[in-house]
């Protein structure tokens, strides 16, 4: 088994191991991403399955669900915390704006935050505020196969992501998204 499917094997059985960090620094170093090559592959939705952070919405949860939709092409992305197992655009949630920096490193404006509620009828229920000083910051991708995504932030943290395959999900971001 190679080194990538020993820590995706790893981040979905025991998402606390301190093995992950040093698995994720080797995988770094492997590393071809390049964005103008590979910004395609990095569409998609993403949960966080381990973070060198302490905070706790940058760390994995059993009981959240930690994601983050990306859609490169189109400059959209959403860090949306969710509770587990619902297959919707609910929870806590951060609408930002991409940017292409460098080869490696995507910009990150944060323009709304707050509540993505349900449905109440035929309304969405929708607490985003507009984050009125701005929020900028910046991800470098580490590492990047079709399931595994290592990036670390502009603060120093070492993420670690798995790639989930929801076609609906991404639709719903992609609805979501179009209402602003």
């Amino acid at each position: 088994m190679n080194l990538e499917q020993q820590l995706l094997d790893l981040i979905l059985s025991r998402p606390n191991s301190k093995q992950i960090k040093n698995m994720a620094e080797e995988l770094e170093k492997e590393s071809k991403f390049s964005l103008s090559k590979d910004i395609e592959k990095l569409k998609g939705i993403w949960e966080l399955r381990w973070s060198s952070s302490k905070a706790p919405f940058l760390n994995y949860s059993p009981v959240l669900d930690n994601i983050q939709i990306l859609d490169p092409l189109k400059l959209d992305g959403l860090n949306l915390l969710k509770p587990r197992g619902i297959n919707s655009i609910i929870g806590t949630g951060i609408v930002a704006k991409l940017s292409s920096l460098n080869e490696k490193k995507i910009g990150v404006t944060f323009t709304h935050a707050g509540i993505i509620g349900p449905y109440i009828g035929m309304r969405k229920l929708n607490a985003l505020t507009k984050i009125k000083k701005e929020q900028k910051g910046w991800l470098e991708i580490t590492f990047l196969s079709k399931d595994l995504r290592i990036c670390r932030g502009d603060k120093g943290t070492l993420f670690v992501l798995r790639r989930i395959n929801d076609k609906i999900l991404f639709e719903r971001f992609q609805d979501f998204i179009e209402s602003f």
